[in-house]
């Protein structure tokens, strides 16, 4: 699988949640830098880059551990600790359950562990919510019995 296709299924997923209203991917969330549209819709969920891969050291295995990231934020008042900590409580509810229909729905990789973190205020819009990273067992593209089919013959 590679890491388009991944992560398509976890937009997929995403989107799929009722109460998702959009999907963006990039470096680091700052709606004041988003060309893409015109006005962030919260819940938003938040494909972050850069990817973490751990490469098999047996490598006829073919599965790799990639950690990526997921955040899910909500709008909230400004400086309203109530408020922000109501978003991040929604926010566990949306992040566990797209998790958790990940998980149910996979076939291509396995989620071995998730670490969340919650996250309040870091952008020019007021949001909180959860920052997810989630460690999945991924298989590899090639392996080495197929690494001729990828070179131009020497010949």
């Amino acid at each position: 699988m590679t890491l388009e296709l991944l992560k398509e299924f976890w937009k997929d997923i995403a989107l799929k949640h009722k109460d998702v209203k959009q999907f963006q991917v990039g470096s680091w969330y700052d709606t004041a830098t988003q060309q893409k549209q015109p006005k962030d819709l919260y819940p938003l969920v938040f494909w972050e880059m850069p990817y973490n891969i751990q490469y098999n050291a047996v490598w006829s295995r073919r599965a790799d551990n990639v950690t990526c990231s997921m955040s899910v934020f909500l709008y909230t008042k400004m400086d309203d600790i109530d408020d922000s900590h109501q978003a991040i409580s929604i926010a566990k509810s949306i992040g566990d359950a797209i998790i958790t229909k990940a998980k149910l729905t996979a076939t291509e990789f396995t989620i071995e562990s998730v670490n969340a973190v919650s996250v309040r205020e870091f952008t020019d819009d007021y949001v909180a919510g959860l920052r997810y990273d989630i460690s999945i067992l991924l298989q590899r593209d090639i392996c080495d019995s197929e690494i001729a089919d990828y070179f131009n013959s020497c010949e």
